[in-house]
């Protein structure tokens, strides 16, 4: 099993993940009638977004534009004062959206399911053991909390708890990994490493 053991989760090619696209987020846009070039790191083509109050075209190289419409409202008041106004893009699935994303076979869209369907690389880490990951935070916070204090002793119970959890899950993984083998020495095929 390539990977077990060390929180990562080897890439699937169904899995697309927000590091796998161009962002564009909505406050690098420029002011209404500028032009701004935008360019990303490894990327050769350059692009460029020209904003009015309702739309924003993005020329790519090869003289494709693609229209993305844009939805602004004035901030709320504070204090006599009016904060500015907030845009935000709406994408082609009809979501409002503070950053667009952009896939060469996809185009630009958002990344939700309807979309491109983008999920954050943290979202996958350690999925075949919560528990690492929920002991991990917990040994954060232990680390801010005053020793001695009933929040650090409430703090290692759960800690001690998600240990217990983390041996109980490793023990049924060894015990799934030796049926598997002794069942692949029977058949006489080879067990994956």
């Amino acid at each position: 099993m390539a990977g077990f053991g060390t929180g990562v989760i080897p890439p699937r090619p169904d899995r697309r993940l927000t590091s796998d696209a161009l962002r564009l987020p909505a406050r690098d846009l420029p002011k209404v009638g500028r032009t701004v070039e935008l360019q990303w790191p490894g990327v050769a083509h350059a692009f460029l977004a020209r904003p009015s109050p309702t739309r924003a075209v993005i020329s790519m190289a090869g003289g494709i534009e693609v229209e993305i419409e844009l939805k602004q409202w004035p901030m709320p008041v504070v204090r006599f004062r009016q904060r500015g106004v907030r845009t935000r893009f709406v994408c082609r699935c009809g979501a409002s959206r503070d950053a667009i994303h952009y896939l060469p076979e996809a185009g630009w869209g958002c990344r939700g399911a309807d979309c491109l369907n983008l999920a954050f690389a943290s979202r996958h880490r350690q999925r075949y053991c919560p528990s690492i990951a929920r002991r991990a935070r917990l040994r954060r916070k232990l680390i801010r909390a005053i020793p001695g204090s009933l929040k650090a002793r409430a703090l290692r119970k759960m800690i001690a708890r998600e240990e217990r959890a983390m041996l109980a899950h490793l023990q049924r993984v060894n015990i799934d990994l030796a049926k598997r083998s002794k069942r692949d020495a029977r058949s006489g095929r080879a067990s994956p490493e």
